[in-house]
This record gives structure tokens, C-alpha cells and sequence, in this order.
């Protein structure tokens, strides 16, 4: 999809009805992220537009120095434009669910957003992340974790950084079980090394909006997995507590990657939210007389 920037995204849609962009995680990763799971999301009435973010997945590879939040949030606005969208909303995980906070605060063009595994501030989430790999279990694994998050700042090549993400994923499961095994032999992510490098040698971004939250205006859902050793629970409740009139919904039995852990919980949880929103019909209505 070309840009009014001359800028080109990869998007793949799935379903119909009310339009939802989605932003996945990493930096560095791409929708695959998010399929199979949301998919059935785009037969309850949502026009699901799949994003890989600018210089990652299958878009076009840009140098990293002019990637930033801001930037991946001014996205948002040039692809609702070439998709001519004048209502949709915005679905980001993880580092996505950073870049759909960064544009409800700034921007907040889209009607809704949900905020799924995100945090307001780059300092107290990598404070989280040290505190948790101290506390992992199996603690075998501690260094394992440890030099995965260490090495992310110093990916050149695509194995390498498939290698890493292999080696880090168990800190972002609640356990290593069933979802767990199907996630990791499912995965078909076109890795973007260069793009997490640049951005873990930066801070993720050094974003600190605690304070400004207060702004947003937009209905929002928040969501995170109770175990979440990332962008932990805490984080989401500074969220929610800061912008008025958001619902929190914690997922149980997951962490960071609850939409895959706990798959029918969290499509539940967001199907029911866009219809109190007005945006899908209540299954529980009465007919109209």
C-alpha cells in the first residue's frame, strides 16, 4: 500500500464490517504475530488490515535512523487516507500497542484503540523486565533471558535475530506448554534485525507519556495478560487509571502473548468491547418490534 509520503506498507486483510488496523510487536517483527489467532475476529464484523510497520515483515526496508514512534503513529494517518477509512480503530500489541498509545495521544484520529500488553513509560517497562528475568523460573533459564534482552542491540542478520527471539520467547509465556510449542513451530515472521537493533540501542523509544494520558479522549480498551513480565500489569493499570472512561480487562492464565495463550478469552474480550461501543450488534438485544 503506497503512502502520500512515497513510503509503502504490507497489509493483509481479513474479513469485513468495521475496519481495525493492527500493529504488532517487536520492533523488528511482523503481523504474523497476530494470525491465526485474531483472525476469527474478521468473521464477527471486523475488516481486519493487518500491518507490517514500516521497514519491517514484508514492507519495504528503509534505513532504521528514520524510523521512529512518532513516525510508525503518522502511519496510522497515511494509511487510513490510501484505505479511505473515515472511522476505524486501532488494535496494538506490545511495541504496537506503544505506537497506538503514541498516536491516541498525539493524533487520536482513529475512534477507538485497544492498548493490548502496552506501557507508558520505556523506563519503569525495562525496569519490569530486569526485576522479572531475577525472579524466572526454571531460574536455568535466567541467562538464557538475560542475554536475549542484551543482545537485541547488537542483531545484524535474520537468524540471528530468529535465534534470539527463540531463545527470549519463554519469558513472554506463562508457561512453556501447548501455546507455547504452537506459537513457536508456527512461526512465519519475516524478521527485521536491523530494525530492533536500532531501536534496543535507543531505549525502545524513550517514551515517558504517564503524565499526558490524561488528554486522551477516545473510548479505549486495555488489555494484558496477569502474568505478563513485560509490559506488565501495573503498566496497564497506569493506563487505564490515566485516561478516563477506558476499561481494563486482564486475561488469566497468560502473559505477554495472552492472544495466543488464551485465545478465545481475548477475542471474547474484544468482540464484547466494540459492542458496547456501538460498533458491532448485541447478540443479546431484543428484536426491533
Amino acid at each position: 500500500m503506497s503512502l502520500d509520503d512515497g513510503g509503502e506498507l504490507h497489509i493483509v486483510e481479513h474479513g469485513s464490517g468495521y475496519p481495525v488496523i493492527l500493529l504488532h510487536g517487536g520492533p523488528g517483527l511482523d503481523h504474523h504475530e497476530f494470525r491465526p489467532w485474531l483472525d476469527p475476529l474478521g468473521d464477527m464484523g471486523l475488516r481486519l488490515i493487518y500491518v507490517d510497520e514500516r521497514g519491517q515483515g514484508q514492507s519495504p526496508r528503509v534505513d532504521p535512523a528514520t524510523l521512529s514512534v512518532r513516525g510508525f503513529a503518522q502511519d496510522i494517518d497515511r494509511l487510513a487516507e490510501a484505505l479511505e477509512l473515515t472511522e476505524y480503530a486501532v488494535l496494538g500489541h506490545s511495541f504496537g500497542a506503544i505506537i497506538a498509545l503514541s498516536h491516541a495521544l498525539e493524533r487520536g484520529s482513529a475512534s477507538q484503540y485497544v492498548i493490548s500488553a502496552g506501557a507508558a513509560s520505556s523506563e519503569a517497562l525495562m525496569a519490569d523486565v530486569e526485576r522479572e528475568i531475577d525472579r524466572f523460573e526454571p531460574a536455568a533459564m535466567r541467562e538464557q533471558i538475560r542475554r536475549s534482552w542484551a543482545e537485541e542491540a547488537n542483531l545484524k542478520t535474520v537468524s540471528q535475530a530468529r535465534e534470539n527471539t527463540a531463545a527470549q520467547m519463554p519469558f513472554h509465556f506463562w508457561e512453556m506448554g501447548d501455546a507455547y510449542s504452537r506459537f513457536m513451530q508456527a512461526d512465519e515472521t519475516v524478521y527485521a534485525p536491523e530494525v530492533l537493533a536500532h531501536f534496543a540501542a535507543e531505549g525502545y523509544g524513550g517514551f515517558e507519556w504517564l503524565d499526558h494520558l490524561r488528554w486522551i479522549r477516545k473510548p479505549m480498551l486495555v488489555m494484558v495478560g496477569r502474568y505478563d513480565r513485560t509490559c506488565t500489569l501495573a503498566r496497564s493499570e497506569e493506563i487505564h487509571n490515566e485516561v478516563e472512561g477506558s476499561e481494563l480487562i486482564v486475561i488469566e492464565k497468560a502473559a505477554h502473548m495472552a492472544h495466543v495463550e488464551q485465545t478465545k478469552a481475548y477475542i471474547d474480550a474484544v468482540r464484547w468491547w466494540f459492542i458496547r461501543q456501538g460498533v458491532l450488534p448485541d447478540p443479546t438485544a431484543p428484536p426491533p418490534a
